[in-house]
């Protein structure tokens, strides 16, 4: 398909938590969206003001379910022209008061991130001075891909407590992404009543993944203008179904619908 949107976020300074596990970061490709996500960088910075006694903590990417909480970021578009489907979301942890709630799923990426022997070093990430990835290298030369309904989470994982002392380690996140359209196929009619056009009836139009309407989400509410007519679209390989409520002069009217449309 086309590419509809070029950008990247990052997240404001984050803190340690004093646990074992922190939701820093995540990116949510909603079950509406009408996009593809192709991830092209993501990154996160930690920057320690301690000696680190403990086991340095894990950085792990996983899928992820049950997002919520913490922040959500501005999308900076790289491109003005283009924007950013409203299903793409990006998340971070900020301060004590909006953390990030997440399940995570199966692990795609984990590695060691920071270990100082003295408040006074630094260390720094080796690969491309920018941020520790937290993806697998081939992405930098093929897109990670995230599909409808698919999302990704990037935890601080330690073994004990002292691994991200709150008052140790600071850390920011960013990524890099475009979206890629997913094909779609128009459906339109008209609405009537007793064979003339009718103006100002709403049509909800629903799109679901079979005729069971699994995963169904709202696709569009569309007003009728004096023509009667409305149009809308649905995603290739999803089916449709529209429906019809009007209200004239205190009388109700609704039609029986027109499911599965595809």
């Amino acid at each position: 398909m086309a590419i509809s949107f070029r950008g990247g976020v990052t997240s404001p300074i984050m803190l340690g938590n004093d646990a074992t596990t922190q939701t820093l970061f995540a990116v949510e490709n909603g079950i509406a969206s009408r996009v593809n996500v192709l991830i092209r960088e993501l990154d996160v910075d930690k920057d320690g003001i301690v000696a680190l006694t403990a086991v340095m903590p894990l950085v792990k990417t996983s899928r992820g379910i049950n997002i919520s909480g913490g922040v959500t970021l501005a999308k900076e578009t790289f491109d003005t022209t283009l924007t950013s489907d409203a299903t793409v979301v990006f998340r971070s942890a900020m301060w004590e008061g909006a953390p990030i709630t997440a399940t995570p799923g199966t692990v795609i990426h984990q590695q060691f991130i920071q270990r100082m022997h003295t408040a006074v070093e630094q260390v720094a990430n080796f690969n491309s001075g920018t941020g520790w990835s937290c993806l697998p290298y081939p992405v930098t030369e093929k897109d990670f891909v995230l599909r409808p309904g698919e999302n990704l989470i990037v935890q601080l994982v330690g073994a004990a407590a002292t691994s991200n002392a709150a008052i140790a380690n600071a850390f920011n996140a960013s990524c890099v992404w475009e979206e890629d359209e997913i094909a779609t196929f128009a459906i339109s009619g008209t609405v009537t009543l007793s064979g003339s056009p009718v103006a100002g009836a709403i049509v909800t139009v629903i799109e679901a993944d079979d005729t069971s309407m699994t995963n169904a989400v709202l696709r569009a509410t569309i007003t009728t203008g004096a023509g009667g007519t409305w149009a809308s679209t649905i995603r290739t390989g999803k089916v449709g179904a529209a429906y019809v409520q009007y209200e004239t002069g205190g009388t109700l009217y609704t039609a029986p619908g027109s499911p599965y449309l595809e």
